[in-house]
């Protein structure tokens, strides 16, 4: 069988693997020039030309398919892992949180003793774990958006975190950006689970699309905060202080965990608390990345909407000093500023920084909330952390939690975090 594998990243690489080790010929089109493929794999010589010749297109995840030929099968990493893998799936969608409950499913399920194998957008891609999943495994997979987008089979567990706007330079709109991740649920069983944030309207309605069983996250008839505790329904689970990660937002997402393993532990509240006791922050998730003369410095480089931003900042009391900005994802910084005016009323923000391409939109949004005193800081990161090393007071929290993707001065969200690390660091004691 002829194989065109579109797209050579992450899932694209291992698509090439895992085809050729099946004796089948592999041809990858890569939209970005030339690039090294393995021994008896070949390059084609244009994008997009030549795939009605092919029996079958992996399509990657950047990948728009309806840039590809209808009358050919496609198929993708995920398609190809739901459809060989042996064990049941939990898959875990939403805007962000993704890679926070995900780890927290797969810590609550080993604490009550489960084997479980995690990938997707965290841990490995997908293809590389078949060979070691048996039908006793959990699986817990992360999926984004552009994973989802053409899938036709959903897991057995389904958790639809908050959507909300990102990627808005990719999806059409957001009504698409929405049905791209309903897929997660589609295609469930009435057997199956869904776990969703009830408070947000569009995680509500995936939720609808299928047949499962629904578990409503925020609301008294599922998981949900009350009295410093994390219930499920009347039963107490775990206390919000055992929770170490920072932030009402991260609760949730310790509950929507607690909801997609409860019943696959038959209620082993003990191994909950044990697991959750026991989490740490992913990096570039709010992670401290150091202490230095009474200011906390925290990376959450892998905020990218404006709405993780102002999660970010409520996870902090006292005074902060704001790194916004980046590269655009097409949508709207109204709320953002809305919020950095609010908290500026009650002396909870000392200073916005802007820097990136999306600076002067993120300017205008804050002209328009009556922000004022922020300042545009267009050098590297060093220079960033400079400035905001010298409007800090002991007792602040710098926060690098920019709201815009990090394409263009930086390789990726974890360079731009590591570069703020590094310059943190660097600083004078």
């Amino acid at each position: 069988m002829r194989v065109a594998v579109i797209g050579f990243g992450v899932e694209g690489r291992a698509a090439v693997d895992y085809w050729t080790a099946r004796g089948h010929q592999v041809v990858v089109h890569e939209r970005s020039g030339p690039v090294d493929v393995p021994d008896g794999v070949t390059l084609a010589d244009d994008y997009l030309t030549g795939l009605d010749t092919v029996d079958l297109i992996v399509r990657s995840p950047g990948v728009r398919p309806e840039t590809l030929p209808a009358e050919v099968p496609t198929t993708s990493v995920i398609a190809e892992f739901m459809a060989r893998c042996p064990a049941p799936v939990i898959g875990v969608t939403g805007t962000k949180g993704k890679g926070t409950t995900a780890t927290a499913i797969a810590a609550i399920l080993r604490a009550a003793g489960r084997r479980v194998v995690v990938g997707g957008n965290i841990g490995t891609t997908p293809l590389a774990l078949l060979p070691r999943i048996d039908p006793d495994d959990l699986v817990v997979l992360e999926l984004s958006s552009f994973q989802l987008m053409d899938l036709q089979r959903s897991p057995q567990i389904a958790v639809v975190l908050a959507v909300t706007p990102d990627h808005l330079n990719w999806h059409r709109d957001m009504d698409e950006y929405e049905q791209a991740k309903s897929s997660i649920a589609r295609y469930q069983t009435p057997d199956d689970l869904v776990v969703y944030a009830a408070d947000n309207p569009p995680a509500t309605r995936i939720a609808a699309t299928g047949p499962a069983r629904r578990v409503p996250v925020g609301d008294p008839e599922g998981v949900h905060l009350h009295d410093d505790a994390i219930y499920l329904r009347d039963t107490r689970v775990i206390e919000t202080g055992d929770v170490p990660l920072p932030g009402p937002h991260n609760l949730t997402n310790i509950a929507a965990a607690i909801a997609a393993t409860h019943d696959l532990i038959g209620g082993d509240h003990q191994a909950i608390r044990s697991a959750v006791r026991g989490l740490q922050a992913l990096p570039h998730r709010l992670q401290v990345a150091a202490t230095r003369n009474g200011v906390t410095w925290v990376d959450d480089s892998l905020s990218t909407t404006p709405q993780t931003t102002i999660a970010a900042m409520n996870a902090f009391d006292g005074p902060k000093i704001l790194i916004l900005g980046g590269s655009t994802k097409g949508v709207s910084f109204d709320d953002l500023a809305q919020a950095i005016a609010e908290a500026a009323a009650h002396a909870r923000i000392r200073a916005v920084l802007l820097t990136g391409a999306e600076a002067p939109r993120i300017a205008a949004a804050l002209d328009a909330a009556d922000v004022t005193g922020y300042e545009h800081v267009p050098g590297p990161m060093t220079d960033l952390v400079t400035r905001a090393a010298h409007h800090a007071h002991p007792g602040d929290v710098v926060l690098l939690s920019p709201a815009c993707s990090s394409v263009g001065d930086y390789r990726n969200y974890a360079d731009r975090g590591d570069q703020f690390a590094t310059a943190v660091h660097a600083l004078p004691s």
